[in-house]
């Protein structure tokens, strides 16, 4: 199943991942709260840097 995560980082910034497996999600989730958050987004190793708190969403986030 594939949805959209958003993360906060130590600053409050927003960032929202589509696309992203449940797996990475998952994989996340299990990172929050340490310095650095590595996942594999699309073939790639992302450094996301501390992240705390992160969601979860179904599909896609519409945005106007």
């Amino acid at each position: 199943m594939k949805g959209s995560v958003i993360l906060f980082n130590d600053d409050n910034e927003m960032t929202i991942i589509e696309d992203v497996e449940e797996t990475v999600y998952e994989n996340i989730k299990e990172q929050v709260g340490t310095d650095r958050c590595v996942v594999t987004l699309n073939n790639q190793t992302v450094d996301l840097g501390y992240v705390s708190p992160v969601y979860w969403r179904e599909g896609k986030i519409h945005t106007d």
